[in-house]
């Protein structure tokens, strides 16, 4: 006879305003992340790209068509080039 338990559903949800998110991504932190992360996709979207098997599927062909590859990489470079203009409050309790 097997038993049966019963999994809890209700998970804790973890809710993070846009502004919080723009207040890492200004933090020495998020600095770190957003040149990470422009960098892989810099360097990673193209060579994926190159990859025999992956041109083979109908949404990257698409996306090579379209330029998509190059506006990736402008959008990466925006993403690591971002500077916050207006100053940051930070809120200590």
């Amino acid at each position: 006879m097997r038993s049966t338990r019963t999994v809890p559903t209700s998970r804790p949800r973890v809710t993070i305003s846009p502004e919080e998110i723009r207040r890492f991504l200004a933090s020495d932190a998020g600095r770190v992340l957003r040149r990470a992360t422009a960098a892989g996709l810099i360097i990673g979207v193209p060579m994926l790209l190159r990859i025999p098997l992956l041109r083979r599927h109908p949404l990257l062909r698409w996306l090579e068509l379209l330029g998509g590859v190059a506006l990736i990489v402008k959008l990466a470079e925006a993403l690591r080039d971002w500077e916050p203009t207006s100053p940051i409050r930070l809120d200590v309790e």
